[in-house]
């Protein structure tokens, strides 16, 4: 078996363990679903950080998100795995989350720079949480459909947060007028991104939009 064989078997046991846990919050300890989704969407996220110092081989990487895209569709038709599609809504985020962490991969594979694959990443796991639960606490003001200021406000914030730590460590050569102004471009891309997508769209429109930014500006 080879070492990168190995490292997909590791990967798909931790997301198996992710997804146990979530599935006792759920059960047992009684969160709500859309509580649950998002430990999910953000230990997901953090997993898939691993993914260019263990692989170098993309295929791997198509093979552990078609794997995981199968199972998770699977669950949804069979009434498993009620602690991710246990919502009244119709959303498809949870499916599009792993096509969009193979196309976030492959773009990283064509030039080995970080940036392109952490950052994306980054904010759809941990902005798009942080505006769901500051939305709810610090709503504010309704803005479009569901999507509320505070959310808004919350999700540019953790995503110019984000981006700048980002640069800071991978574009270290980079004229810092030049980040900063990407930093706070990708921060509004990504928050509008967030703010009119639909049906759990943003998990594509988010990362794309960052990697729109990254590429062309």
């Amino acid at each position: 078996m080879s070492v990168q064989t190995q490292h997909l078997l590791l990967l798909s046991i931790a997301y198996l363990v992710l997804f146990g846990i979530c599935e006792y919050l759920y059960h047992v300890r009684h969160w709500q679903t859309e509580n649950t989704r998002k430990v999910a969407h953000a230990g997901s996220g953090l997993l898939a950080l691993s993914f260019p110092f263990i692989f170098q081989d993309y295929r791997y990487v198509v093979l552990i998100c078609a794997l995981f895209l199968v199972i998770l569709v699977i669950t949804k038709y069979t009434g498993l795995l009620r602690s991710i599609h246990a919502v009244a809504r119709v959303t498809y985020g949870s499916s599009m989350f792993p096509i969009v962490v193979s196309i976030c991969f492959w773009f990283y594979s064509q030039d080995q720079d970080l940036i392109k694959f952490y950052l994306p990443i980054l904010v759809m796991a941990l902005a798009d949480p942080a505006a769901c639960l500051f939305g709810r606490q610090f709503p504010m003001k309704k803005l479009y459909k569901k999507k509320s200021l505070g959310g808004s406000l919350a999700f540019f914030a953790t995503a110019l947060f984000l981006g700048l730590l980002c640069f800071s460590i991978f574009q270290t050569g980079a004229s810092l007028d030049k980040w900063l102004y990407k930093c706070v471009l990708l921060a509004l891309c990504t928050t509008l991104a967030e703010a009119f997508s639909q049906k759990g769209s943003d998990n594509l429109t988010i990362p794309l939009s960052a990697l729109g930014v990254l590429a062309w500006v």
